[in-house]
């Protein structure tokens, strides 16, 4: 580092960014720093389009917002800049002293954008270039700076690795954060309640059936530590399949029933997930359940079930109900059939699908496209 840079507020500033990946005023705050160092008015970040110079996205750091506004508008697709920068690698400055642009004097970008917005001199580099996205960080000076001097330029060549990686830290936040939200909306979607446990017992993550089923229903709630709580049997039974991970008798297929008198029973499935790591501070993700409440008609649709699984209507019905919960009788009662008639229905489903029993169709109807809500499916 040479001895013109302040050591002092050069690493506070590397300091600054890499906070700035998860605060947008820290980041901010950050850029507008770099300026002050270089003594620029602000700085642009955008990124382009190569073919066409179009800009995909772009951020000003206190340079008048009209600035980015008519850019993106009208001048960046008539920018000569480009075509000048193309050839540059990412990680090196350059000013309009060194780009090749013959005529820049009485370019029209120059004369008609920049000069009356009083920001004629500039100072890009590239941090991504690619065939379909290019991304510069460009801080401007005013007439009264004039030109970037050659230590602005080398204070920015030091700083830029930081900035690349900083801001690849925040693409990458982003994207992850878009996974999560389109996760939560999945799961808000569904048709039944996803719960997620610690090694505890304790609820991690509720999508929005559960937190319903958790605030309304008589026979699962959360309790004052935070474990979940279902009516006996089978609140003791997955108690001790937590505790010991040996699952109930009977239930070796993860399947539970949690009563609810008078009403019909929530079917609970149960799956231990794989110890992936371990938090520093919270509880780990253990213990997946699945609930299904037959009462809230919270079933999947039996047309769409028949045309994933290959069954036929009738099939597909019988294995609706029984994934809402509804015990082989209840099933002959409102299908109106006899219970020796929907046997024969549930072997055939097993058969052409592989399926082996009420837990494996509960999952196989979970991975599928008939667990989505939709908006105008008629609740009973």
């Amino acid at each position: 580092m040479t001895d013109a840079i302040n050591t002092g507020t050069f690493a506070g500033l590397v300091e600054a960014l890499y906070a700035g990946t998860l605060d947008d005023d820290v980041w901010d705050r950050a850029i507008i720093g770099i300026a002050d160092m270089v003594h620029a008015s602000g700085a642009l970040l955008m990124a382009f389009s190569p073919t066409t110079g179009a800009v995909l996205r772009g951020e000003n750091h206190r340079l008048d917002p009209t600035v980015l506004r008519d850019y993106q508008r009208y001048w960046s697709y008539q920018d000569r800049r480009l075509d000048a920068c193309l050839s540059v690698p990412p990680g090196c400055p350059v000013t309009e002293r060194t780009l090749q642009m013959p005529d820049w004097l009485r370019s029209a970008i120059l004369n008609e954008f920049l000069l009356p917005s009083d920001v004629p001199h500039f100072m890009p580099a590239w941090l991504h270039k690619s065939a379909t996205k290019a991304v510069t960080l460009s801080f401007q000076a005013t007439r009264k700076h004039g030109p970037f001097e050659a230590q602005d330029v080398e204070t920015y060549r030091q700083m830029l690795p930081h900035v690349t990686r900083a801001l690849e830290i925040r693409d990458r936040l982003q994207r992850a954060q878009v996974r999560s939200d389109t996760l939560a909306g999945t799961l808000n979607n569904l048709s039944f309640g996803v719960l997620v446990l610690d090694s505890a017992g304790r609820l991690l993550e509720t999508n929005g059936i559960a937190q319903q089923l958790l605030r309304n229903e008589s026979s699962i709630g959360r309790e004052p530590d935070g474990t979940l709580w279902l009516r006996n049997p089978a609140g003791g039974q997955l108690a001790r399949w937590i505790r010991t991970g040996v699952p109930p008798a009977g239930s070796a297929d993860g399947l539970l029933h949690v009563p609810r008198p008078p009403g019909l029973p929530l079917s609970v499935l149960v799956t231990p997930l794989p110890a992936r790591g371990t938090a520093w501070m919270g509880g780990d993700p253990r213990w997946l359940l699945l609930v299904f409440d037959p009462e809230r008609r919270v079933r999947a649709s039996a047309e769409c079930l028949a045309r994933d699984l290959g069954i036929s209507a009738r099939e597909a019905e019988v294995a609706a109900l029984l994934v809402a919960g509804l015990e082989l009788r209840e099933v002959a009662s409102q299908l109106r059939v006899s219970v020796h008639t929907v046997r024969t229905q549930i072997k055939s489903v097993f058969g052409k699908t592989g399926i082996r029993s009420q837990a494996d169709l509960i999952r196989r109807v979970a991975l599928g496209p008939s667990v989505l809500e939709r908006p105008n499916t008629p609740r009973g």
